[in-house]
């Protein structure tokens, strides 16, 4: 039975089968995914349930010198994340901030936004490439724009009663804004949040999230449908990805989605996994699974991918796996925010 196939049904299954470890266990040995005698695709690297993930306990003496443990529940309901210069930033919905993990120094901190730039319920966030950081804030029904600086620059919305902004993502000069209350994601000017078009009006029921790939084709999680509608650059509903069920290729609760060249990566929270597919929808493995064991998912929300901070994670990756791309999953329950590299074992010969 071929990788895709294989992977493809094991995912269609529900992820069924737990980690047998045990929470706050390490690893008996390195997690991969898919299952052998398929060759890796996916290398599980750590987790961060609290702090004390990256600090360790401190005694008398320690905490006099250097202040006392940050709390040991930095995250209570995280949600979109973003990599940017050398830190991970994560939405927190249930504190109404933006943490900034920084896994070199050992910190979570929070980002102290007051005045206009004080978030109240932030679901997503982007960075441009001048530093620009984007937040989707469902609770202002406003994206904010902070500085490089993360200073205050500008607020943009509400769009009327019913709008609710939950995910934000950039292309050039343009904000694509998901509005899960009136149903579209709204395509904005970076400059001055004027509204160029809307996408996906009468198409999209619950859409939740959404991610472009370089040529511009637009991919919005449908919760509510179980399914990705799929635009072209012209805001054209050409296919859809997946359908609800519980066979090859379903989704249950799709909820996060990344783009990275010609993959495609789908958060279910129903089947606590995250699965791959190629830009035409077809399914080609999962990783993830539920229960409380390393690389196991427990209510899985936001995903993102990088080719960035890979070199952090030199301690846990297998000297035989090359890493092409760092994956952060964040979860409302036990692995709050996990990694993942995206790479190929030297152990393994791969078909095309």
């Amino acid at each position: 039975m071929s990788l895709q196939v294989r992977s493809a049904l094991a995912a269609g299954l529900l992820g069924l089968v737990a980690c047998k470890a045990t929470a706050g266990e390490p690893p008996a040995a390195l997690v991969f995914y898919p299952d052998p005698p398929d060759p890796p695709r996916m290398q599980f690297l750590r987790a961060i349930a609290d702090a004390r993930d990256l600090e360790p306990e401190r005694g008398g003496l320690d905490e006099l010198l250097f202040g006392e443990r940050p709390s040991a529940e930095p995250f209570r309901a995280p949600y979109g994340s973003a990599f940017h210069a050398g830190k991970v930033y994560v939405c927190d919905l249930e504190q109404g901030v933006v943490l900034a993990v920084d896994l070199a120094a050992n910190r979570i901190e929070p980002l102290l936004l007051e005045g206009r730039a004080r978030l109240s319920k932030p679901v997503n966030l982007a960075f441009a490439p001048d530093g620009t950081l984007y937040v989707a804030d469902l609770g202002r029904r406003q994206v904010v724009v902070l500085g490089a600086d993360l200073r205050w620059q500008a607020e943009y919305g509400p769009w009327g009663e019913q709008s609710r902004p939950v995910d934000v993502d950039l292309a050039g000069d343009e904000l694509f804004v998901t509005d899960s209350g009136t149903g579209c994601v709204r395509v904005l000017a970076r400059t001055d949040g004027s509204e160029r078009r809307s996408i996906g009006q009468g198409q999209l029921r619950g859409p939740t999230n959404a991610a472009l790939d370089a040529a511009g084709n637009l991919y919005v999680v449908d919760t509510v449908d179980g399914r990705v509608p799929v635009f072209d650059a012209a805001g054209t509903l050409v296919r859809h990805i997946g359908t609800p069920g519980s066979s090859v290729g379903n989704l249950a609760r799709p909820k996060g989605i990344a783009c990275l060249d010609d993959l495609l990566f789908v958060n279910d929270a129903a089947f606590e996994n995250c699965q791959l597919f190629d830009l035409a929808g077809n399914p080609l493995m999962f990783f993830g699974g539920p229960g409380n064991g390393p690389g196991c998912f427990n209510l899985p929300a936001g995903v993102s991918v990088t080719r960035e901070g890979l070199t952090l994670f030199r301690a846990q990756l297998d000297p035989e796996f090359e890493p092409e791309a760092l994956v952060i999953v964040t979860n409302f329950y036990g692995a709050r925010l996990a990694f993942y590299a995206l790479g190929k074992s030297r152990r393994f010969t791969y078909p095309d």
